[in-house]
């Protein structure tokens, strides 16, 4: 029975958490007004009369000198792309922070707060162009302005690839009439107030403690960040607000089956189950469930409206649920299934920190009560990839089953509590701050 544990409970809990109707094929299919309170901003900014933000139709004259020059030299310079297809902005700059954060080798939950910072950015600043006192703005040249700005921040040895990204999405707009530099300006504001949070967010927290020792504890040294439990959540009002059971004794009955299933399956793992670990591990966990909405924004045609909403949920869910199974890692230190069994072959290397509770259990979980709600025609599709994703980590060797399956658990919470703040705005008719 407790081996099926794993698919029987999340998939409950998610649709208990989503309540919605299973006949909708895309939700929201709409594009925001001045009055939808469910596309206000949600995040950073506090309202759409945030101080942070320049004056209704005067945008383009509160611009910065820096901006200002950064715009005129990137519209001299534009480079127009590969041609084609128009390709959405919000897909372009999303693939965009893949590619830096990849070619940096950001750890994983590092990965994941610079797609949040960058699509909560887009996602603001799209919602403040719609206010009514606003028309006329560029929501490209908004989104170019936020991402081009944010992004610097965080790559900063990367300013020519994002140079040349702002040239190429800015040769895609057309016209004259002002919409350009007043969209630039809106978003290079609300960038700002994203740099101003990532600089504050704790990300830069050093570990100073001391790891505690015992035959159940990780032995590893250098972990790849012990502080990210303690960094500032999106929704979560911490990384311990939501928690899970104690990993097992060390060697009571529980915890030695789970060793012995981790030996059992290493010394008779089949093709597709090798196949399966590497499907979810030969790219940033972070990176797959973008990959994953990207392609639907693009299939189903989504508004950038639609789109950027899509795209902040998902990752500002994924980014606290990265903070949360942190802050579990590191107040348990449990030992990986490597240093438990001598000989132990694995399918891929082990991460380095400890293996309570699976990070890519945790976050996908979130990333599937997330898409399940905005896809819901395809929840069942999202929660079995989850699964999937959870016990990959078993069949590679790296992680327990508890560890997956009390990660999925936590990850469905948080998704549920990101479902909610997504329908704060329609349920209560009031801003969501933070």
């Amino acid at each position: 029975m407790r081996k099926g544990l794993i698919f029987a409970i999340p998939a409950v809990l998610v649709m208990l958490a989503s309540g919605c109707a299973r006949d909708r094929i895309l939700a929201p299919a709409r594009e925001p007004s001045s009055t939808d309170a469910s596309y206000s901003p949600q995040f950073v900014l506090h309202s759409l009369d945030d101080p942070a933000l320049p004056a209704p139709g005067r945008e383009a004259e509160a611009a910065t000198t820096q901006d200002g020059a950064l715009l005129d030299r990137l519209q001299m310079t534009r480079r127009p792309g590969p041609g084609g297809d128009t390709p959405s902005a919000i897909v372009f700059w999303n693939r965009l922070t893949t590619e830096l954060g990849v070619g940096a080798n950001q750890p994983p939950p590092l990965l994941a707060r610079s797609y949040a910072l960058v699509q909560v950015g887009i996602f603001e600043a799209l919602t403040v162009a719609h206010d009514r006192r606003r028309p006329g703005i560029s929501q490209r040249a908004a989104a170019a302005g936020v991402a081009s700005g944010v992004l610097a921040y965080l790559f900063p040895a990367s300013t020519a690839r994002i140079d040349a990204a702002g040239s190429e999405e800015l040769s895609r707009i057309g016209g004259q009439d002002g919409s350009v530099p007043r969209g630039w300006s809106l978003g290079r504001a609300i960038g700002r107030t994203m740099v101003a949070r990532g600089m504050h967010d704790r990300s830069d927290a050093v570990y100073t403690g001391t790891p505690p020792t015992g035959d159940e504890i990780w032995t590893g040294t250098n972990p790849v960040l012990p502080m990210c439990g303690t960094w500032k959540t999106w929704v979560l009002r911490s990384g311990d607000e939501i928690a899970p059971e104690p990993p097992y004794a060390f060697g009571s009955a529980l915890d030695l089956h789970d060793t012995q299933e981790v030996l059992d399956v290493s010394l008779a793992r089949t093709p597709e189950q090798i196949a399966i670990v590497h499907k979810w591990a030969d790219r940033s966990p972070p990176a797959i469930w973008n990959e994953m909405l990207n392609a639907r924004i693009e299939s189903r045609g989504l508004s950038a409206v639609e789109a950027a909403r899509a795209q902040a949920f998902l990752n500002v869910a994924m980014a606290d649920a990265f903070i949360e199974c942190w802050a579990c890692k590191f107040k348990y230190w449990t030992a990986r299934p490597f240093q438990r069994i001598p000989g132990l072959v694995t399918v891929i290397p082990t991460p380095n920190f400890p293996t309570y509770t699976s990070g890519h259990s945790t976050i996908s979980a979130a990333a599937a009560a997330v898409l399940g709600e905005i896809f819901p025609d395809e929840r069942d599709y999202f929660v079995q990839q989850s699964l999937e994703a959870a016990m990959s980590r078993l069949y590679g060797g790296i992680h327990f089953r508890h560890d997956n399956e009390q990660g999925t658990f936590c990850g469905t919470l948080i998704g549920q509590k990101v479902v909610k703040r997504m329908h704060v705005g329609e349920e209560r008719g009031e801003l969501a701050r933070n």
